[in-house]
Order: C-alpha cells, then structure tokens, then sequence
C-alpha cells in the first residue's frame, strides 16, 4: 500500500510487483519507442494496429436486458444524486461539517435536489449521443460551449461552476475551433472528464473496445493529460464490467489495461485497505477515482456509498458523483433511496435520457 502523490520513481518501484497487469507490447513497438528496460516512465500503449487485441475483448452481458437498464439508469442518475449531495460539502475542509441527506445549500446555495458542472457536462455528452449517433466531437464541444455561455443543461437555467481547465479548453476552442487540442500538462490532469462520463459506457455498453477508445475522445473534448484520459479509460472498464450484469468482486479485481502508474495501482486495488485518512478527494483526477472506488468498496449500499463519499469534503461533488456513477451501475436505478429520487433536479427527464441510451446502443 502506497500514497500515491508520491514521486513517480518511488511509484514506478513499488508498482514493478503489478506488472503483470500491463497488457504485453509489441516488439516492434516496444523497438520504434525504444523500451530497452522493462522500466519507464508511462507504459506505451498497446500497439492496435491490426485492430483489437484479447484484453479489449466485450464482457458478455450476463443479466437480462430489464436488469441491465436498471443498472445503467442507476450510473446517470446515481451521478446526478452523487453531485447533488455532495454539493453541499463542496470546497469545505474535511469534517468541517456532516451530511446524512440530500439538503442542498453549499457554496451555490442551491436547492435540495440542484446539481452542478458534473450532471450538465454528462447531459451535453449524452445529448451528443442521441443527436449524432455516435461520440462527434465537435457536437459535444459546441454542447459544452452552449451549458457554458447560456446554462441549457444546467439544474436552474446558468452555469454558475465549471473547473478552470474546463473553462480554458471551451475558450479556447472558440478561438481555434477544431483544430485546439490542448491541456495535455501532467498539472492540468482534473476530473472534469472522469466526472461526466456515464453516458459512453450506457451507450457503448455492448463494445468495451468502443467504450475504452470513446473514453479517451470524451476526455480530449477538454482534457488532454494521459492520467485524465486513462482513468476515464479505466471507469470505462468499470462500468461496463457493472452495467452488464458483474458481481462487485469480479469488477473490483485486477485486470488487464494499459495505465500510467498511479491509476495502475488503482487497478491493483491498493486502495482497498487504505483508512480515511489516507483518501484524498481533491479535484485532481487520481485522487477522485481512488476516494470514488473507496467509497463503492467499503460500503453495500448506494445510499452509505454517496455518503462515504460526500463526508470526504474537498472536491465533494465530484467524489460523490463519480461514486454514484459506479454505486448506480452496481446496486441499480431501483436501488437508490426514492426520497433522493424525488428531490432531484429534473429527475424525469435524466432518467429518460439513460433508457434512450440504453435502447440506442448499437451492437459495436
């Protein structure tokens, strides 16, 4: 068990004993990058070149299609319930207060009910699904930018919080346009892109191959630094395992995927035997997805996980709706507490934007 802020030598060390999680490179690649020694300090990618390979292989959905879309309304909603109840501890130092409903208030005063940034960013992405049919880009650029400069997709009709990352890559792309990739420092990795990201594994949920490739794309709409796109590579693998039917020991397990280090030792499940003390839950994407998996873990219920989560404080919402995310593909939509389900903020209307996604899915 290590922290994982410490330095990525240090890191890079202590992870050689999960080596073997590290999908097998080509010679030939590992030649044209000059790998000479099995340590380095980003493992390469997986060389796709003559297509899939056997670890982007599907899980085969193993519950019965009514199950299934229960699970995956649970991830949309469940991440709308996470951001709503954890707005309230948003920014707050850890146990300055305590929460054990959802009551709104919070540094945007909101209502109970009322979520923020991570619910609007979801819903602009899965828009972008049902309109285009597939992951444009472009489309879900021009959603962000519309949620941004004029509120649709907001909880009250204005975009009153959106990270500072987010901000510079829609300001940017509406100087440049489609040719601005940017926010690809190790220093930008935020979890604006992890926050929302629901919508790729409800309606890629029949390819893992699709969700792993359209996780990368979602993230690179505004974050381009490799930890934000591979741990959204990563809740993209975790999703899928849940939304098709998988027990929380078989999604919680190790596998096989290609990470930088320190969401490797995610994937390792070091933090299953870490304390409180030892999650973080600051907005940088790391710390995020290990309080986000702590919490599902050390829990058996959505309700108890969202709570977990919340009570970290800091970055409150966005632990909490990424753990919602997970808890509401896990336990299902059926699941969650209905006095949250009838507090939350356009309720109807995420909960039909899941089953559209859902029934949309195409076969690859």
């Amino acid at each position: 068990m290590i922290d994982l802020h410490q330095n990525v030598n240090t890191l890079e060390s202590y992870a050689e004993r999960y080596r073997h999680l590290l999908p097998v490179v080509s010679q030939r690649l590992q030649d044209r990058m000059n790998y000479s020694t099995p340590k380095h300090r980003h493992p390469p990618m997986i060389d796709v070149t003559s297509g899939k390979v056997q670890w982007q292989e599907s899980q085969p959905q193993i519950v019965t299609d009514e199950v299934a879309l229960d699970k995956a309304k649970g991830a949309l909603v469940g991440l709308a319930i996470g951001d709503a109840v954890g707005t309230t501890l948003e920014f707050q130092p850890r146990d300055a207060k305590h929460i054990n409903d959802m009551v709104g208030g919070g540094p945007f005063r909101l209502k109970p009910g009322e979520w923020t940034d991570d619910t609007s960013m979801a819903l602009c992405l899965a828009d972008t699904y049902l309109t285009a049919k597939r992951l444009d880009i472009t489309l879900f650029r021009d959603n962000l930018v519309r949620w941004y400069r004029f509120g649709e997709n907001s909880s009250n009709g204005r975009c009153f919080d959106i990270g500072t990352t987010t901000r510079y890559a829609l300001e940017q792309y509406l100087i440049y346009g489609e040719r601005w990739f940017g926010n690809s420092e190790p220093e930008t990795a935020g979890n604006a892109a992890l926050i929302r990201h629901a919508p790729v594994a409800i309606f890629r949920r029949k390819s893992f191959y699709n969700t792993y490739t359209e996780s990368e794309r979602q993230s690179m709409a505004t974050h381009c630094a490799v930890e934000s796109m591979r741990s959204c590579q990563f809740l993209g693998l975790i999703l899928h395992y849940l939304i098709n039917g998988y027990s929380k020991e078989d999604t919680f397990s190790q596998h096989i995927i290609t990470l930088p280090v320190r969401a490797l030792l995610i994937n390792a499940g070091e933090y299953k035997n870490k304390s409180r003390d030892q999650i973080r839950s600051s907005g940088y994407v790391i710390d995020t997805l290990e309080a986000a998996m702590w919490a599902v873990w050390n829990t058996d219920n959505f309700r108890d996980a969202i709570l977990l989560a919340a009570n970290l404080g800091d970055d409150a919402d966005s632990v909490a709706a990424t753990a919602g995310q997970i808890a509401g593909a896990l336990y299902g939509y059926s699941a969650i507490p209905d006095d949250w389900l009838n507090k939350l903020a356009q309720h109807k209307r995420i909960t039909e934007i899941a089953e559209k996604l859902f029934n949309l899915s195409p076969n690859e």
